[in-house]
């Protein structure tokens, strides 16, 4: 069975170290996010970032020191070999939480950590949790939580008064964790996500951002949606993909962020500034010969062509074709003017639309991106005109002095 992994970290604070914490390790199969919460610091965001890379760390040593229960299960799978592994990931949570308390003291803060980690063993997961993160898991269209429900007060950071992180790593040298077995099935996925963003995200937005065809597509929907929606922390999540083809992820051009890379509307934007553009994002898919809208109809989102080509009609009439990285209906997005042409599918296409009305809420919250986007989107109007400009100093010029007309 193929899997996939992709993890997202985003600070709320861009360039600042965060908070949040998530990775993966495909040759131990492992995906986690670790997110803390740091009292009693004038840097907590630092420590909060070494606490959270600390606990990765230690659990990941210590699930490789024991790789050996890892290969056994994958021979000679049992109820026991998964009894082991259960107790290994337990071991391994309580020996991070030692480290955390040990940090926590050493520093002279309150640290509370939490941490949500699966190990994949060819169909087996083993997941582990501690704390107020969540993992889920999207199969056949349905999200299904794996972890207890967390107190359903946001967890602030230092100086909110906020509930702190229940059975979490850091009070204490030893922690509660949760850790159980599932048996996983070829198109099943797993997220693993830290607090705020699953407090910010409800099951249909993941739902939704679960059937994007590929990881990365995925975990920038859920991190915009998040932002969308007002989390101002930071922000991480993984996620496992079971049975992912990875020509899908080659026939789409490596994935969503190097779609939004190669539209020159986006270019000179950051990782970062690409994440929060994929965010809000959708994936449409439109048949050979399907209208993705008609001259005349309201114009109220652009379209990025990820697989496939477009034709662009004019009265019936093919003007031009565009294809993978191409992009139309940029000017909906400053205004809402009715469409200059048909635009309908050559091939079976793949879409990402932004609608105006999302493309302006991701603006409003990053200046600097909106500076970036705007200013390349004056630089193309002005191109345009440009061009017009000299196509009509042309046309003119001939209708003076048609062709074969002596004065």
């Amino acid at each position: 069975m193929q899997v996939a992994f992709h993890s997202v970290s985003d600070a709320a604070i861009a360039d600042a170290p965060s908070s949040a914490v998530a990775l993966h390790d495909v040759e131990l199969g492992l995906a986690a996010t670790a997110t803390a919460a740091v009292q009693g610091s004038l840097l907590e965001r630092d420590l909060g970032a070494v606490a959270c890379q600390l606990v990765l760390d230690t659990m990941r040593s210590h699930l490789t020191l024991n790789r050996d229960l890892r290969e056994e299960h994958r021979r000679a799978p049992s109820e026991a070999s998964r009894q082991a592994l259960l107790g290994m990931l337990r071991t391994a949570f309580s020996v991070a939480s030692r480290e955390a308390h040990a940090l926590a003291r050493r520093r002279r803060v309150e640290l509370w950590v939490s941490l949500d980690a699966v190990l994949v063993v060819e169909s087996d997961a083993f997941i582990g949790h501690a704390g107020d993160g969540c993992v889920q898991l999207v199969r056949k269209g349905l999200v299904h939580r794996l972890t207890p429900d967390a107190p359903d007060e946001p967890l602030d950071l230092p100086g909110g008064g906020g509930a702190r992180p229940q059975h979490s790593l850091g009070p204490a040298t030893h922690v509660q964790s949760d850790a159980l077995h599932l048996t996983l099935s070829s198109g099943d996925r797993l997220l693993l996500s830290s607090p705020h963003l699953h407090r910010a995200v409800d099951d249909l937005r993941v739902r939704e951002a679960g059937s994007d065809p590929l990881p990365d597509g995925v975990t920038a929907r859920l991190v915009g949606t998040a932002r969308a929606n007002g989390a101002r922390h930071d922000l991480a999540v993984t996620i496992i993909d079971l049975g992912f083809d990875p020509a899908r992820g080659q026939a789409a051009s490596g994935g969503r962020l190097q779609t939004l890379a190669r539209i020159p509307l986006f270019a000179y934007c950051t990782e970062r500034e690409l994440l929060g553009i994929a965010g809000v994002t959708r994936p449409v898919r439109f048949r050979a010969g399907q209208r993705v809208f008609s001259e005349g109809d309201p114009g109220q989102a652009m379209y990025l062509v990820v697989v496939g080509q477009v034709a662009v009609l004019k009265e019936n009439r093919e003007i031009i074709r565009l294809g993978t990285g191409a992009n139309f209906g940029e000017m909906s997005l400053l205004d809402e003017p009715q469409r200059s042409a048909t635009v309908q599918a050559v091939d079976d296409t793949e879409l990402l639309v932004i609608t105006r009305d999302a493309f302006f809420s991701l603006l409003k919250r990053d200046p600097t991106l909106a500076v970036k986007v705007l200013w390349n989107m004056l630089l193309r109007i002005s191109a345009n005109l440009r061009a017009t400009s000299e196509a009509l100093a042309q046309a003119t010029g001939r209708a003076k002095n048609p062709e074969g007309h002596n004065g």
